[in-house]
């Protein structure tokens, strides 16, 4: 099944020698920082050549290297020259029955991808874009045929999770690669001292097969590692995976946040040396740092997040559920915020969606607005309404979803382009008068701008 407007070659730097162990885990412990430190060139140059090609036009270049291996701080970071694509995979251990155990970690990170991001690091405007790929999409594996995405690292491990990623993307590049398992991401968080999220509402689901006990009441809470993981992999609701989805960009979100707050930015040394242990990864401690260092500089309203467009497959289709990508709206979104070429046909797709974007400005009752609160704000929230209808957004609605975002403790109203369209919820603000605008698809899946009330709302 060759989807429209894509090309057969693939712009991934990973070559197909996919039985190459994961360096994070071919070290003892003892001796692998100390060997880090020493030889990062040494393991740029040996992973780039056995797992992912390094880059003719390099995204990050090396100012100096460390000859201390006293402390990682020792380090000077690289430099990030260019805006580089990183594919995080993040594996549920179905290849491990104890992931604790090392060989078994190797396993553990060979399992199906819960996680699938693209992570697009922009170092001169200071902005982070985040593509999530929701693990039931329909793709064409290479070698294997019609399956889910979430099933390309378990048939060929990162080499195809990569190219398959690029193909879907319209041969996208791909410059490095981040894989951890659910061992990895609950030594990360710990590392941060918890995360904290709001739980919209409660969560009960077991899963002996995957060891899960997943039961949190609703409100803002702080997680640990273990909690963490397990709210991130709660799909039991009605949304299923993309639910899944949109809590990943939360916690993402709710990550970020605590990264950058002044008492965490001393812990880069104890988050790398966890990141080094528990991590496989083609990224060098310095190109991490790099990394780091250019997260602490980004603000918050310059993080744009957004969800594999598309809906979800009927039952005369296919006999299993799926994931169905709109290729044109994609496109859109690549080109605007991945920097991604369109060929010729696929760029009268994206010059007919311009002309409907610029259509739903003009025609403000087309626009799909929701608005989220709680049952303290739902008169400011009726108010609101009726303002925004007043005002010709005759699709303005109250949202009966849950929304992953603390409503009681917002100072500034969120306004939310759903589907990547930023100049729609720009106009919405406007005309508020209040609120922030964001890029996410942590609303109202169904709008095209989701309203997440504040306090400044009351004003």
């Amino acid at each position: 099944m060759e989807k429209k407007h894509r090309r057969n070659e693939c712009n991934v730097n990973i070559p197909n020698d996919v039985n190459f162990p994961p360096k994070s885990l071919q070290l003892n412990r003892s001796v692998k920082i100390a060997f880090s430190l020493i030889t990062i060139a040494a393991v740029s140059v040996l992973s780039g050549a056995a797992i992912a090609k390094i880059l003719a036009s390099k995204p990050l270049s090396h100012t100096s290297l460390a000859h201390s291996t006293d402390a990682i701080t020792g380090i000077i970071p690289a430099k990030l020259d260019r805006p580089v694509n990183i594919l995080v995979l993040g594996t549920d251990n179905s290849g491990s029955a104890n992931p604790n155990n090392m060989i078994n970690r190797e396993a553990a990170l060979a399992g199906n991808t819960d996680t699938m991001l693209l992570v697009r690091l922009l170092p001169n405007t200071h902005e982070v874009n985040v593509l999530s790929i929701p693990r039931d999409t329909l793709v064409n594996l290479k070698g294997i045929g019609i399956d889910k995405i979430n099933d390309a690292n378990v048939q060929g491990g990162t080499a195809l999770a990569a190219e398959s990623v690029s193909q879907l993307l319209n041969n996208i590049q791909i410059d490095r690669y981040v894989r951890l398992d659910t061992q990895g991401f609950i030594q990360l968080v710990d590392a941060l001292g918890g995360i904290e999220v709001n739980v919209p509402k409660q969560m009960d689901y077991v899963d002996r097969s995957q060891k899960l006990q997943i039961h949190f009441s609703s409100g803002k809470q702080k997680l640990n590692g273990q909690h963490l993981q397990e709210y991130v992999r709660f799909r039991h609701d009605e949304l299923g995976d993309i639910g899944r989805v949109q809590r990943q960009q939360s916690a993402l979100k709710a990550i970020f946040a605590t990264l950058i707050q002044p008492e965490n930015i001393g812990k880069a040394p104890k988050i790398l040396e966890v990141a080094q242990k528990n991590v496989d990864t083609d990224l060098s401690i310095g190109e991490m740092l790099a990394i780091y260092n250019l997260l602490t500089e980004v603000k918050r309203q310059s993080i744009h997040m957004f969800m594999l467009p598309g809906r979800f497959s009927r039952t005369a289709e296919y006999p299993l559920s799926y994931w169905i990508e709109d290729a044109d709206a994609t496109g859109a979104i690549l080109s605007k915020f991945f920097d991604v070429a369109t060929l010729d046909s696929a760029a009268a797709s994206n010059a007919d969606r311009k002309s409907n974007l610029e259509g739903l400005v003009s025609n403000r009752s087309q626009i799909r607005i929701a608005v989220v609160t709680n049952s303290q704000q739902l008169a400011i929230a009726n108010r609101m309404i009726s303002q925004l209808q007043n005002l010709g957004f005759h699709g303005t609605y109250l949202s009966d979803r849950d929304i992953n975002m603390s409503t009681e403790d917002l100072l500034t109203t969120q306004v939310i382009a759903e589907q990547g369209n930023p100049e729609i919820a720009q106009v919405v603000q406007h005309e508020l008068g209040i609120g922030q605008v964001q890029v996410s698809a942590t609303g109202d899946i169904t709008s095209d701008v989701t309203i997440v009330i504040g306090k400044d709302a009351a004003n």
